[in-house]
Formats: structure tokens, sequence, C-alpha cells
């Protein structure tokens, strides 16, 4: 597993600079997105094997709204960007739509010539 990181960083530390991305607010919120999605699925992982809690109520009720309030907690998380999934997302995106790009130009010169 560190070889794997070590790898990751030497490669994020080359890389020149982050491509563009046609609409950077919207690869933004969907990269905030995935996020707070796989953070509140870690979450209910986390969780899974807790049972209702009499101190809260236990009851039926309890399992949705834990369910309800880890979404919310991975929401907060991933607003507050200290993972770095969003990040990391949001560049894989941008990265997608360089290569994207890059593709659809060597198709047109192809094509012209």
């Amino acid at each position: 597993m560190d070889i794997a990181a070590t790898t990751l960083r030497s490669t994020a530390a080359s890389a020149p600079s982050t491509p563009s991305v046609p609409n950077p607010a919207a690869a933004d919120k969907v990269a905030k997105e995935f996020e707070a999605m796989l953070v509140g699925q870690l979450m209910e992982s986390m969780f899974a094997g807790m049972r209702e809690s009499p101190l809260f109520g236990g009851g039926p009720a309890e399992k949705p709204w834990r369910s309800m309030m880890l979404q919310e907690y991975g929401k907060a998380i991933a607003e507050s960007g200290t993972l770095g999934i969003g990040r990391m997302t949001h560049d894989e995106i941008a990265r997608l739509y360089a290569a994207q790009g890059t593709a659809q130009e060597t198709t047109g010169a192809e094509q012209r010539s």
C-alpha cells in the first residue's frame, strides 16, 4: 500500500496542472456529491453492527433516522473537504475531459487528412 501511495504522490506532483473542465462548478458539485455519498456509505458500514438503543427511543424509526443522519454527516464531511476525495474526483473528471478533447482533436485531424 505504501508503494501505491508513493506512486500516486509522485504522479500528482509531476502533473503540471489540472486540465480545464467545460463547467468547473458542475464538476465541483458532482465531486462533492460523490464524496458525500461515499462517506455516508462508509459510515453506514461502521454503524451496521450497532443495535437500536433504548436511550434514543429504539423502535422501528431509529434505523431510518440513523441512515439519514449518516448521510448528512457525509455531506458535512464532503463540504469541509478534509478527506480530499472530492478534490481527487474533480481532478479525475478534468483529466477525462482533457483526454476526450485530445481524442476529438486527433479524430478531427485524421478526418481532415
